[in-house]
């Protein structure tokens, strides 16, 4: 009896150790909203998700193995909840286990890439819902990852008092011929210290011809004075056949009671072209709660020559003209956990 109770507190000791240095959590993020979408004199009215956040199911955990060093693990996929992800669920949002310590952290896997995370921490709208930015995909080319990359070697700096930086490089994994198609090599570089905010970011991505090699840079920015955070973006794509496109949104963020106020205003320019269109958007979020948020959006897109730019979410879209001007309203709900 002795011996067995020796054993059990002996159990209970080491599983209270591991218990804490180790940690895994389930987390996720359900989105789902109604919508009128307008464009070319007809409309769509429909559930859309992710209009506030992207509605997310995922587990991440962190083991302390001493001496500053940790291991970790991310594993997330999206959730289409207007339809309960009648595809299947998948982990491609992101999939990366990582090795933190004193020198920074090394990533691998499937992850953002440095030049969307760029734009998506600085566009208000995160860019998700009717209200997000543009400047995703400007030209033709390949846009394999222009939101994440697949097979990817991620770098990230340590705390350096306000500064930041990643360098970031993936591997195609095309086996015929050897091409390079979908290798992706970028970085971000900024400071964020106070009410300052300032990242740049560059990438390229290998096309299967040099026509369809991507470049794409993006320069962005914040000053939140408190009472008002002002925001400028400002993005630039090009393709190896000459075609280059620029996009530049400033907005800003106003708290309102207990709740906050969007606006943007984009512009889209495609060179040597008049076939532009400007975006303006304006919205509020209310916070229920701290995991609780009811959000409207309101957008408009001017379309200029044969532009037939649409606004549009998750789960609802419409067909655009050209020249002729899109607008949509979405209201919803957001429940974080």
């Amino acid at each position: 009896m002795k011996k067995s109770l020796l054993a059990l507190a002996a159990l209970t000791a080491f599983a209270g150790a591991a218990s804490a240095q180790s940690s895994v959590t389930l987390f996720g993020i359900v989105d789902a909203g109604i919508a009128r979408l307008s464009a070319g004199g007809k409309s769509v009215t429909g559930m859309t998700n992710s209009g506030y956040n992207s509605s997310r199911l995922g587990f991440r955990g962190v083991e302390d193995m001493g001496g500053g060093l940790q291991a970790g693990f991310w594993i997330e996929g999206a959730l289409s909840n207007d339809d309960g992800n009648a595809a299947g669920m998948n982990w491609q949002r992101r999939s990366t286990v990582s090795l933190m310590g004193g020198f920074g952290e090394i990533r691998l896997g499937r992850d953002y890439t440095p030049t969307f995370w760029n734009l998506t921490v600085y566009d208000p709208w995160g860019t998700n819902g009717i209200g997000q930015a543009a400047s995703i995909a400007l030209v033709p080319g390949n846009q394999a990852t222009a939101v994440r990359s697949n097979n990817a070697i991620s770098y990230f700096l340590p705390a350096m008092g306000g500064f930041q930086g990643q360098v970031m490089y993936a591997f195609g994994e095309n086996v015929s011929g050897g091409a390079k198609t979908n290798n992706y090599l970028g970085f971000r570089f900024g400071y964020a210290a106070g009410p300052v905010s300032v990242h740049a970011a560059y990438a390229k991505v290998e096309g299967a011809t040099d026509a369809a090699d991507v470049k794409d840079m993006n320069i962005a920015g914040s000053f939140d004075a408190g009472v008002v955070k002002a925001t400028l973006v400002y993005a630039q794509e090009k393709n190896g056949a000459g075609a280059k496109a620029t996009y530049i949104e400033p907005g800003i963020q106003v708290p309102l009671g207990a709740g906050m106020f969007k606006a943007t205003y984009g512009r889209y320019d495609l060179k040597d072209s008049s076939n532009d269109f400007n975006k303006i958007a304006l919205g509020y979020h209310y916070n229920m709660s701290k995991r609780t948020t009811l959000y409207t959006t309101y957008a408009r897109i001017s379309n200029k020559g044969a532009s037939a730019a649409v606004v549009s979410n998750n789960g609802l879209a419409i067909a655009g003209a050209a020249g002729r001007n899109a607008s949509g309203f979405e209201f919803g709900v957001r429940h974080a956990f």
